[in-house]
C-alpha cells in the first residue's frame, strides 16, 4: 500500500469549492518573513496559481516515525473517514434540504472541529498547552482534543449566509475555521499566535466558508440575543465542553444574501486570522483590506444573525422515554432548573475599602478583589464557596436541632433517616450538577495559595492540615462530603439514608469542626471540580485505575489502617447486640463468653467516642456505606492546583513519593538551582494555637510565611538573580536557627514540622492532566504546578 506523506490539512475536495476564474486552480497568496542581516524582518508575499493538490499541505504533518519506518495511519485511518464523511456533510449543507442537514449534522460538526485543530496553526496551539510533545504525543493529543468544540458550537445560533448575489466570493485560509471576537483585534494578547479567542467567550463567533458562495457563522446565544449588553469576554453560561446535549438539528438560519461589502468584511476577518496563506478564485478577492474603512470592532455587525430568526434557538426542551422518565434541558444545555436562591447582587460602587468583599471570601475588599482584574475574580453574582459551606453548616444545625439546645450526644442517640436525607438534600441543593465551579474557585492571581492533599477525616484533619494554614495566604482543602447528584439512587444518602448513618456522623462532625475556620477565612473548603463534570470524573477515575500500583508508604498504611479499624468497631457498635456477638464468634472465632464481654466493654466506652452511633439499627438495614477519602488524588491535585494557581502541600508520605516519581515520568521536571535553596528549609512551625484562637499566629509564623512567599514569587517569576537568591538563603539560615532553638525548648508554644519542598525546573506537570485542563470549561489556568511541600509533624 502506498504511503500518504503529503498531508492536506485542507482537503482537496474542499478547496475545489472555491475555484472560480480558472479551471482547477486557485490564486494562492502566502506571506513569508525574511530575516535580514541587520536583524530586521522583511515581509514578502508570494502569489501563484495552484491546483488543490499543490495547496494547503505539509509533508509528514501527521506522520509518525519508528526508526526508519514511516507510519501514515493518522492520515488514512483517522482523517480519511472524517474527510469522507465531511465531504458528504458539507455537500448537504450547501443545499437547503433539512433532512440532509439532520442526517449529516454530527459528521459536519466533527469535520468542523477537526479543521480547527489539524492545521499547522491548530497543532501549534495544541503544543502550547503541553510542556513538551514529540510527534507521536502530538498526534495522540490532537486526537484526544478533536471534539472539544462541537457541543458549544451546536448549542449556539447557526446561520448559513450566501454570497451568490455578490461579485466578491468567500476566500479560504490555511486555518479555515476562523474565530472572531470584536473585543480581540489581531494584535491583542488573546490573538497572539497561535491563539484564537476562546469560543466559550460570549462574544466569540465562528466563521467557516463551505465554498465560495456559502459560509457558516456560529454565534453564542447570549450574545446573539443582546449584542450590546453582553460582555464579549465573559464566559458563556455552561461552558463545559465535553458533555451530551440535545439540539434541533434542522434549525439553521439561511436567509441572508450578502452584498459584496459584507463578503469583503468576512474575508478580511478570515485573512487577518490565517497563519500565513489564503486562496481565492480571483486575485482581487485576496486583498479585502483595500476596500475596508471600518474598525475591527465594527466588523461584528455583519456577523450578527437577524433578530427576527432567533426564536428558533434557546428555550427549554423535554424528552420522554419509554420507561416513563423525562429528560430536561434548558437553552444552555443544563439538565436541571436553575436555583435562583444561589444568586446574589452586589453593588461594587457602594463598597468601602474595609467592607467585606463582594466575592464572599470573608476578607476585606481592600485585601481581596479591589485591585484584581475581573477575569481573576471569583464570581460576584453567585453565592461563594464559603457562603455555601456556611449555609450548609447552618442547615445541619437547624435540621438536627443543634441551634435549639440539642447536644452532639443527643444527635448520636436520636438522628433519624429523614434528618440524614434532609441534610444531603440541602447539600445537593447548594451544589447542583451544572454548577460553574471554575467561576467560584480562586484564580491564579499571584497569591501564595496552597492546596492540601491527604486524609480528609475529622479525626486527623487538625493534626497537620489546619495548622498549615498559617504558612500560606490561603489554604484550600477539598470537601469530603459526597454529592448525591452524582450517585445512583441505590447508593444515595437521600434515597437510602439508613445506609449512611455512620458516614453522616463523620461528614456532619467534619463540617461542624471546620465551620469556624471557614467562617474566618482561614481555610477554603472547596468541592471536587469533577463533581460538576462527569467526563472529568470518569477520566480521572480511569487515570487513577491505569496507574501502576499506587505508592503506599508504611507510615501511611499504618495510620489509615488504624482509622479503618476504628470505623469498623464503630460500625460494629451500631448493630443489634445479638448480631455483634454472632459476628465476633463467626468472623473472628471468638468464644461466645469472651464475645459478650468484649461487646459489653465496647458499649461501656461508646459515649467517649464522638463517632459512635448510640442507637440500634434495624437488622434489615444491611451494612453501612463508609468512605475513607485521601483527596485530591495525584491527577486531581495537579488539575485543581493549576486551576487555582496553588502550590501543593501534603502530610502524606505516599502522595509525596508519587510526586517525586512523577519527575522521572515527564519531561521538563529535572532539578535546578532552586532545589539547593529550598533544600535548606527543613522545618516550619505548626500553628496549633490557631485551632483554639481562630487567628493566624504571628512571630515565627509571619517570618516563615514571608520567606516562603518571597521564595514562591521568585520561582513564579523565574528570577535567578544571584543576589536575590543569596539573600533568600541567608533568611532561611536565620529562620532555621530560630526554629532549631524551639526543638529543644519543652515550654515552646508550638512545635516544628519537618519540611521538604520539591521545586523542579519547569514545574510538575502531566500530559494526561494537561489534556483534561484543555477540555475543561476553565479558560485560565497555570501550565504547571510550580512547587510541592511535604510537611510532617516532628514528634
Amino acid at each position: 500500500m502506498s504511503q500518504t506523506r503529503n498531508n492536506h490539512y485542507v482537503p482537496q475536495w474542499h478547496q475545489n469549492g472555491f475555484i472560480d476564474e480558472r479551471d482547477n486552480q486557485l490564486r494562492h497568496l502566502k506571506r513569508r518573513d525574511i530575516q535580514l542581516k541587520d536583524g530586521s524582518t522583511k515581509v514578502v508575499y508570494g502569489k501563484n496559481w495552484f491546483t488543490a493538490a499543490q495547496c494547503f499541505y505539509e509533508k509528514d504533518l501527521y506522520s509518525t516515525f519508528f526508526g526508519s519506518f514511516v507510519n501514515d495511519d493518522i492520515e488514512r485511518k483517522l482523517f480519511g473517514p472524517i474527510d469522507d464523511n465531511g465531504a458528504d456533510a458539507v455537500k448537504a449543507f450547501l443545499t437547503d434540504d433539512q433532512a440532509q442537514w439532520h442526517h449529516n449534522f454530527q459528521d459536519f460538526f466533527t469535520y468542523l472541529d477537526v479543521q480547527k485543530l489539524r492545521t499547522p496553526k491548530g497543532l501549534d496551539w495544541v503544543k502550547t498547552k503541553y510542556p513538551e510533545l514529540n510527534q507521536i504525543q502530538l498526534m495522540t493529543e490532537m486526537q484526544a482534543l478533536r471534539t472539544i468544540h462541537c457541543t458549544l458550537w451546536a448549542e449556539g445560533v447557526r446561520e448559513l449566509v450566501s454570497a451568490e448575489e455578490s461579485d466578491i466570493k468567500f476566500i479560504l485560509s490555511d486555518h479555515p475555521v476562523t474565530i472572531f471576537n470584536y473585543a480581540c483585534p489581531p494584535d491583542s494578547e488573546l490573538c497572539a499566535y497561535p491563539n484564537d479567542p476562546d469560543i466559550a467567550f460570549k462574544g466569540s463567533q465562528t466563521i467557516f466558508p463551505l465554498d465560495k458562495n456559502r459560509c457558516l457563522i456560529l454565534t453564542n446565544l447570549e450574545y446573539a440575543k443582546d449584542p450590546n449588553g453582553t460582555n464579549p469576554l465573559e464566559q458563556r453560561t455552561n461552558a463545559t465542553r465535553i458533555r451530551e446535549s440535545m439540539v434541533n438539528t434542522i434549525n439553521f438560519i439561511a436567509k441572508r444574501k450578502l452584498k459584496k461589502d459584507e463578503v469583503t468584511k468576512i474575508n478580511h476577518i478570515i485573512k487577518s486570522r490565517s497563519k500565513d496563506a489564503i486562496a481565492a478564485g480571483k486575485e482581487t478577492w485576496l486583498y479585502p483590506e483595500d476596500r475596508l474603512t471600518c474598525k475591527w470592532s465594527e466588523l461584528r455587525h455583519v456577523l450578527l444573525p437577524p433578530t427576527e430568526e432567533l426564536y428558533k434557538f434557546g428555550g427549554e426542551m423535554y424528552a420522554g422515554y419509554e420507561d416513563g422518565s423525562t429528560y430536561y434541558q434548558d437553552e444552555f444545555g443544563r439538565t436541571s432548573p436553575q436555583n435562583e436562591n444561589l444568586k446574589k447582587e452586589t453593588n461594587e460602587k457602594k463598597l468601602g475599602r474595609n467592607d467585606y468583599c463582594g466575592c464572599g471570601s470573608g476578607r476585606k475588599y481592600k485585601h481581596c478583589c479591589k485591585d484584581l482584574p475581573e477575569e481573576l475574580r471569583a464570581s460576584w453574582s453567585e453565592l461563594s464557596i464559603r457562603e455555601r459551606n456556611l449555609a450548609f453548616c447552618r442547615a445541619i444545625k437547624g435540621i438536627l436541632g443543634l441551634d435549639a439546645g440539642k447536644t452532639w450526644l443527643d444527635i448520636r442517640r436520636e438522628i433519624t433517616e429523614k434528618q440524614i436525607s434532609d441534610i444531603y438534600s440541602f447539600y445537593s441543593f447548594i451544589w447542583p450538577r451544572e454548577t460553574d465551579i471554575y467561576s467560584l474557585l480562586p484564580k491564579s492571581d499571584g497569591r501564595f495559595r496552597a492546596l492540601y492533599t491527604g486524609a480528609l477525616d475529622v479525626r486527623v484533619i487538625g493534626l497537620h492540615a489546619l495548622p498549615m494554614a498559617s504558612l500560606f495566604s490561603e489554604l484550600l482543602i477539598e470537601s469530603p462530603i459526597i454529592n448525591p447528584n452524582n450517585v445512583n439512587p441505590e447508593f444515595s444518602p437521600i434515597e437510602n439514608p439508613g445506609k449512611y448513618k455512620y458516614q453522616a456522623l463523620k461528614d456532619i462532625l467534619f463540617m461542624l469542626e471546620l465551620e469556624p475556620y471557614i467562617g474566618y477565612g482561614l481555610i477554603n473548603l472547596i468541592p471536587d471540580p469533577s463533581n460538576f463534570d462527569l467526563h472529568l470524573m470518569r477520566a480521572m477515575m480511569d487515570m487513577a485505575t491505569s496507574r501502576r500500583g499506587a505508592i503506599q508508604s508504611r507510615k501511611d498504611s499504618e495510620a489509615y489502617t488504624k482509622l479503618a479499624i476504628e470505623d469498623f468497631l464503630n460500625s460494629i457498635h451500631m448493630m443489634p447486640r445479638d448480631v455483634k456477638i454472632r459476628s465476633l464468634v463467626s468472623d473472628f472465632g471468638m468464644p461466645e463468653n469472651l464475645a459478650v464481654q468484649s461487646i459489653d466493654t465496647l458499649n461501656a466506652n461508646a459515649e467517649a467516642s464522638p463517632l459512635t452511633m448510640l442507637q440500634p439499627i434495624e437488622s434489615g438495614d444491611g451494612g453501612q456505606l463508609m468512605q475513607f477519602s485521601m483527596s485530591p488524588n495525584y491527577e486531581m491535585s495537579l488539575f485543581t492546583a493549576q486551576v487555582t494557581g496553588s502550590v501543593i502541600v501534603t502530610d502524606s508520605e505516599s502522595r509525596w513519593l508519587e510526586y517525586q516519581a512523577a519527575q522521572h515520568r515527564q519531561a521538563g521536571v529535572a532539578s535546578y538551582p532552586w532545589n539547593e535553596i529550598y533544600g535548606k528549609l527543613v522545618r516550619v512551625p505548626m500553628d496549633y494555637r490557631m485551632l483554639e484562637l481562630y487567628v493566624k499566629s504571628q512571630q515565627h509564623f509571619t517570618t516563615s510565611r514571608s520567606i516562603l512567599e518571597l521564595a514562591d514569587k521568585l520561582v513564579l517569576s523565574d528570577e535567578r538573580n544571584p543576589k536575590q537568591l543569596d539573600n533568600l538563603s541567608d533568611l532561611i539560615d536565620r529562620l532555621n536557627n530560630k526554629l532549631g532553638e524551639i526543638d529543644t525548648d519543652e515550654e515552646a508554644e508550638f512545635v516544628n514540622g519537618d519540611c521538604k519542598i520539591l521545586v523542579p525546573d519547569g514545574g510538575v506537570n502531566d500530559n494526561n492532566v494537561q489534556r483534561l485542563l484543555v477540555r475543561s470549561g476553565c479558560l485560565k489556568y497555570d501550565d504547571k504546578v510550580r512547587s510541592i511541600y511535604y510537611v510532617n509533624l516532628k514528634m
